[in-house]
């Protein structure tokens, strides 16, 4: 049995918006100090709505998997949400 998916993969591998945004309207920063895994995302955003994001992240296969999958959730999403 795989240790991880074949989406889990493909995003790992060829992850989606990967990057910064120079001039983002936000931006977060998470880690986890136990197993060193970091994650920097940006934000643009037009009339309350996400209209790009990018990320860096700097850990396992499953965080850089976890955030490329959620680059692509959030984009076009109201900031409310």
């Amino acid at each position: 049995m795989a240790l991880y998916s074949d989406k889990v993969m493909e995003h790992f591998l060829q992850p989606r918006n990967v990057g910064v945004i120079e001039d983002a309207d936000g931006v977060g920063e998470v880690g986890n100090a136990k197993c060193g895994d970091i994650m920097k995302m940006y934000l643009k955003i037009d009339d309350d709505i996400i209209t790009d994001v990018k990320f860096e992240t700097f850990g396992c296969a499953s965080a850089i998997a976890s955030s490329s999958m959620a680059t692509e959730l959030i984009k076009g999403q109201p900031v409310e949400d």
